[in-house]
């Protein structure tokens, strides 16, 4: 036999392996894997306000799909504290009975957030029984590439025991209900003190968090989730289909971020940002199936689109239409209402302002604002020539140059966005396409968009 077909051997064997104990971890007993002992408690020990701990606003351009192992979706250095707020106690209706189920209202605060989620206990039980089936599977040397990454991000004291989790059944008598919430406080406070499961992507879905919810400079954290979105619903023309009926509609599973001023949605997969909905005077929300032709369906409407969300339960709808609502009217109240002269922006007052004689100063500014920027530079021009000099008389060569500036700012990570006039080229002989071939050939960095 040669040295090649050996390694073919060797190389089938190690996939039937692999094949074989996914399988059996997929029909595991979860039950069973279930044992006492001691705690770990993670090294998040500080106070964010005293150690600095944040995440920067770049962050937004290296967004990696939600399952991947080395993902860095908290604070470092800071606890996440729980409290079950209250029980909510519904009737819920079957072919066969009607039970009494609990949904448990609970308070979460990383840092400077805070925010609500709701849960039943059957969601407790699903995050438990997920969270017992990694616990056994990151333990087998699997020999994949993917499972060989998650075995070296995970510490070898990590894998220990998990907190109890009450075993009794979902419903509770009304005077159980004080002991469940606590029990259940209990079980998660101490599940988050855990590295191995805190970061892993069940857990982080359970307490709606991503890789954009603990940025600073977007602003207060509202609600979040995954849900289902349809396509279509643009106010802009060619964005949509030209038909009308449902067969030109499709839903995409998708995670929905709300902050104060606008709303996003992601693509799970990979963590790509596929669109923002901002938010302005035309703004509102609506509920229901005759207003989204969508059973348990959610309507979200603003100037450019009319974004339809489709819901698990009516309830489920209600919860998501009242906390995007509360939380946009509490923190983004500017932009819901029309200001001054017809604008969407609010009078701001002790704002940086400066008069100029003549372009000679104020383009010697514009460019010490560009060379300090560390994060992102915009621009958007009329008639824009890359190679103007921005500080004149000209002693340093090209240094002050625009399109050198760009691009030694766009080397050093920053990120330039630049919108040009489209211009009509038989009246005017500005040249944008120039331009805009010009600056995009500097760095990929350098994003150049015309409009009319």
């Amino acid at each position: 036999m040669s040295l090649r077909s050996a390694r073919k051997l060797d190389s089938s064997t190690l996939e039937k392996i692999a094949a074989d104990m996914s399988n059996l971890i997929e029909n595991l007993d979860t039950s069973e894997l279930h044992y006492d002992g001691e705690e770990v408690d993670s090294d998040v020990i500080t106070d964010p306000k005293t150690s600095g701990a944040c995440i920067p606003f770049s962050a937004i351009y290296n967004t990696k799909g939600f399952k991947e192992p080395d993902l860095h979706s908290y604070l470092a250095g800071c606890p996440i504290k729980v409290r079950v707020l209250e029980v909510e106690r519904f009737a819920s209706s079957s072919s066969s009975k009607t039970a009494v189920l609990n949904i448990y209202t609970i308070e979460l605060t990383h840092g400077e957030f805070t925010w609500q989620v709701k849960r039943k206990f059957k969601h407790f039980q699903d995050l438990h029984r997920e969270l017992l089936r990694y616990k056994a599977f990151i333990r087998i040397p699997i020999p994949t590439r993917s499972h060989t990454v998650r075995r070296q991000t995970v510490r070898s004291g990590d894998v220990r025991s998990m907190p109890n989790l009450p075993r009794n059944a979902e419903i509770v008598r009304e005077e159980q209900a004080s002991s469940r919430r606590k029990q259940l406080e209990d079980y998660l406070s101490a599940l988050l003190k855990m590295p191995l499961y805190r970061n892993y992507h069940a857990t982080r879905e359970f307490i709606d968090v991503n890789q954009l919810s603990f940025i600073h400079d977007l602003g207060p954290k509202g609600i979040e989730g995954m849900i289902m979105k349809r396509s279509g619903g643009h106010r802009i023309p060619g964005l949509n289909c030209c038909g009308q009926g449902s067969v030109c509609y499709r839903w995409s599973k998708r995670w929905l971020v709300v902050k104060d001023s606008f709303l996003l949605y992601m693509k799970p997969d990979t963590g790509a940002i596929s669109f923002v909905l901002l938010v302005d005077k035309e703004f509102c929300i609506k509920i229901g199936k005759k207003e989204t032709e969508t059973q348990y369906g959610l309507r979200i409407d603003n100037l450019s689109r009319s974004l339809i969300l489709k819901c698990n339960s009516y309830r489920h709808a209600r919860w998501w239409g009242q906390a995007i609502e509360e939380f946009v009217r509490k923190h983004g109240t500017n932009f819901l209402t029309e200001h001054r002269f017809g604008s969407f922006a609010a009078v701001q007052e002790n704002t940086l302002c400066k008069w100029y004689v003549n372009a000679k100063g104020y383009f010697n500014d514009v460019a010490d604002a560009m060379e300090a920027a560390k994060e992102e530079i915009f621009i958007t021009d009329w008639w824009l020539s890359p190679e103007i000099f921005l500080k004149r008389p000209v002693v340093e060569g090209n240094r002050w140059r625009l399109d050198c500036v760009l691009k030694r700012k766009a080397q050093q990570g920053v990120k330039i966005f630049v919108m040009l006039y489209k211009e009509v080229e038989l009246a005017l002989g500005i040249n944008s396409e120039y331009s805009k071939r010009t600056l995009m050939r500097i760095h990929p960095n350098i994003k150049v968009d015309q409009s009319v």
